[in-house]
């Protein structure tokens, strides 16, 4: 499932081509939208909220979820000469379920687990039952980060003997985190998922050990957790790496940190998630897959290094 950092790119890709543009022609396929039609409206802004993506058009916003399979492509409708293009999705039209649409370009929205067509004004009660989204733009205000992380760590610690590798998926606790950034924070921290909240010495330094992991791929490229490095004054003891330019910025190289372990012929881009037959590569040792906590996490497998983490 995408994360908040796919959301990030995914908004920050339709952007530039929906933004300050009046609509054309839009197309909901799902029944209880066939009648809906934003067209001749004019995007105000395209902006993501958790795993959420809003676009907003007045005082109409379109509201999406990827869930497992979804995802958004972007087809230009005019070539460099002006002259009109017709576009060819990768993806069978059985599969779309939003199109928008305007004089430049077509965004086609396929395989989409949630859509949504609501007043703008509602949109901050519909998804209040979040918890704090740790890509929140606020979190570049020192205070506004502060009040962040003191309600994140309020709500994860209102459910004290819950396991923190089921805790940190609840989108109503701290929102935003999936299973890769479960495994991959749970990992650098050293902590056993198994281990109920009330049991975790540092809950604000796990928070942003969370946020840092997530905020650093939010930029070109392909993810991964490796960048660290050691250093005490950081949470866990774990630095995440910036890339030049900024958190979400591109790396010109991206190495993997050494490993004692593991003989990947290429160099890993997470320590223990999708790692069950390579071992661990923090230490090399065996990784633990299974299934953990309620129903909502159930489909989501869990890796661990019992090794490491305690």
């Amino acid at each position: 499932m995408p994360e908040g950092d796919s959301l990030v790119r995914v908004a920050n890709r339709l952007r530039p081509v929906l933004a300050g543009r009046e609509l054309r022609r839009t197309d909901f396929r799902v029944p209880q939208l066939a009648t809906a039609d934003l067209s001749g409206r004019t995007v105000e802004a395209v902006w993501p909220r958790a795993k959420y993506l809003v676009v907003q058009a007045g005082e109409l916003a379109v509201l999406s979820h990827l869930k497992m399979e979804g995802h958004w492509d972007v087809h230009e409708l005019t070539g460099p000469d002006g002259a009109p293009l017709r576009p060819r999705w990768r993806s069978p039209g059985w599969q779309a379920r939003c199109v928008l649409e305007t004089a430049e370009h077509q965004v086609v929205g396929f395989q989409l687990g949630l859509l949504e067509v609501l007043p703008t004004a509602g949109l901050e009660e519909r998804l209040g039952f979040l918890g704090p989204d740790l890509l929140d733009p606020g979190w570049a205000d020192p205070a506004v980060a502060a009040a962040l992380l003191e309600e994140g760590v309020r709500r994860l610690a209102a459910e004290p003997e819950r396991p923190i590798g089921v805790a940190l998926l609840d989108q109503r606790l701290v929102s935003g985190i999936g299973n890769i950034y479960r495994c991959e924070t749970l990992l650098l921290a050293g902590l056993d998922p198994h281990r109920p909240v009330s049991a975790v010495p540092d809950l604000p330094g796990l928070v942003l050990l969370a946020r840092d992991l997530m905020r650093v791929n939010t930029g070109p490229g392909p993810r991964g957790t490796t960048d660290v490095v050691r250093d005490d004054a950081a949470p866990y003891g774990i630095r995440v790496r910036t890339p030049p330019g900024g958190p979400g910025g591109p790396y010109a190289n991206r190495p993997a940190a050494g490993a004692r372990g593991g003989a990947d012929r290429r160099a890993p881009r997470y320590w223990v998630y999708g790692r069950g037959r390579h071992g661990c590569y923090r230490c090399g040792g065996p990784v633990a897959v299974e299934q953990l906590g309620d129903a909502r996490a159930l489909d989501r497998t869990l890796h661990w290094c019992p090794r490491c983490q305690r």
